[in-house]
């Protein structure tokens, strides 16, 4: 996956994650700790909920430089033990 990935990217770029979990206290402190610890600037964030708050969304855009970056924040994220999908 990385691969295709990095093939069609051109850096610096802005891009655009979709993180979609459960509803658990400090979630997005838990989020932006991740992207703060690599100090990269995060260009726009947007939080959904499900009808019935069980679940959120969020959306966040942030500048990169380096693939590197991009792989780290997947896979970071993805481990976290209350996130169902990364995108």
């Amino acid at each position: 996956m990385y691969k295709k990935l990095k093939k069609l990217l051109k850096f610096p770029i802005n891009f655009t994650f979709k993180i979609i979990c459960l509803n658990k206290k400090n979630m997005e402190k838990k989020i932006l700790k991740i992207i703060k610890k690599k100090l990269l600037k995060i260009k726009k964030k947007n939080i959904n909920f499900s009808k019935n708050k069980k679940y959120f969304s969020y959306s966040i855009t942030i500048y990169f430089k380096k693939f590197k970056d991009i792989k780290y924040i997947y896979k970071k994220i993805g481990k976290l033990k209350f996130v169902k999908i990364i995108f």
